[in-house]
């Protein structure tokens, strides 16, 4: 049986469920690849899971339905999205406003990430 809405959201729910840190990710997102570097630079990186949505090709069911669910969790459309305790805190905007404010280390502190 084929991936279906139903299934995708079960599976993004389980994935929010189980990591305490989850970006939904596409390599080829130049916004993707900042949060990740920010990531790296604080020693956060490994804590997270990241669900690579572009290991699916753009326009098949795989894609659309974990794009889809992934941004009904999150009540937004974009990448990346990111998670903490199940819950959506953020895009790229949060972190680079949180870096603008120079608030970014604590704001990472607040989500128990250092």
């Amino acid at each position: 049986m084929g991936i279906t809405l139903e299934i995708a959201r079960k599976e993004v729910a389980e994935i929010l469920k189980a990591n305490k840190f989850v970006q939904l990710n596409a390599s080829w997102c130049p916004d993707c690849v900042y949060t990740k570097g920010i990531f790296e630079k604080y020693g956060v990186y490994n804590q997270f899971y990241f669900f690579e949505i572009a290991k699916y090709q753009r326009g098949t069911p795989e894609f659309d339905y974990y794009y889809l669910a992934f941004q009904e969790a999150a009540n937004k459309k974009n990448l990346p999205l990111i998670f903490a305790n199940g819950k959506f805190i953020g895009t790229e905007h949060t972190i680079h406003k949180w870096e603008a404010n120079g608030t970014l280390e604590k704001e990472l502190r607040k989500l128990d990430l250092l």
